[in-house]
């Protein structure tokens, strides 16, 4: 069986796809990658500038505080079943500053995989890249309209819920501008959907779509494609009155699910 390796950042969602993969894929080690939050931080400030980060920072304090909390029983409902135990004990696991780093490279080179899977880990240098067949990432959006984060956040905030759901593509230098291979479409609950619980569906809806995919790339099956139908767009946190226009959307998305069907 042909091994593959997994690339990811620690979280409940990166769990839950290990285990999903390690129950039909023989993974030689999974590497994980330390979270960078200042330097991310000093990204965006030279990208977006000061107002824009210190909304993003506050909205961040009030998800925090309100949304993550009132969020967690919902999540709890949708994870119930699933394992989303970390494979430390259970797997080979690696820790790293980043998986840029040459010891990333080393581990490449001395067990080189058939195909490497990533979930929320930075920009994989093109030099890492070149050292796998195949890198295929599972985003929470779809491209290209919705590259970068919260994907689905942002379909419903444009008034688009048609385009919750998720990309499974493969890994260029760029910010989720690869190949797709395979969409899903994940379905917008306007009663009990939050900023929170949208990305824990994404992912749960293309978890079976993230098996196939790895599968076809690695029996050589996979016809990666672009889309031309939709505008391309890079994606950062919001801010709060970007979050007050996404509640707008989603009562006005309650409302018309409450209309009577005309006869």
């Amino acid at each position: 069986m042909s091994e593959i390796m997994i690339m990811a950042s620690r979280g409940e969602t990166s769990y839950l796809l290990i285990n999903h993969l390690a129950e039909r894929f023989d993974v030689s080690v999974v590497v994980f990658e330390a979270a960078h939050q200042a330097k991310m931080l000093r990204h965006r400030l030279r990208r977006l500038g000061a107002g824009a980060v210190a909304g993003q920072l506050a909205f961040l304090g009030y998800d925090r505080l309100v949304i993550a909390p009132r969020s967690r029983a919902r999540i709890a409902a949708l994870l119930e079943g699933h394992d989303v135990r970390p494979p430390d004990g259970r797997l080979d696991v690696l820790d790293v500053d980043s998986v840029n780093s040459e010891e990333v490279a080393r581990l490449l080179a001395a067990r080189p995989p058939a195909a490497v899977v990533v979930s929320g880990t930075g920009i994989i240098a093109k030099r890492i890249l070149d050292r796998a067949p195949a890198f295929v990432n599972i985003h929470v959006g779809v491209t290209p309209r919705y590259r970068g984060v919260h994907g689905g956040f942002w379909a419903v905030y444009e008034g688009r819920p048609e385009l919750v759901g998720t990309t499974i593509h493969l890994l260029d230098p760029g910010v989720d501008t690869g190949e797709i291979i395979e969409q899903r479409a994940v379905a917008v609950d306007p009663f009990t959907d939050t900023y929170r619980t949208l990305p824990v569906k994404q992912y749960l809806g293309a978890l079976d779509a993230m098996a196939d995919a790895v599968r076809a790339v690695l029996d050589d099956r996979a016809r990666p494609y672009r889309r031309t139908d939709l505008e391309s767009r890079q994606w950062y946190s919001p801010t709060p009155r970007q979050y007050l226009a996404f509640r707008r959307e989603m009562n006005r998305m309650r409302r018309s699910s409450r209309q009577p069907v005309p006869r």
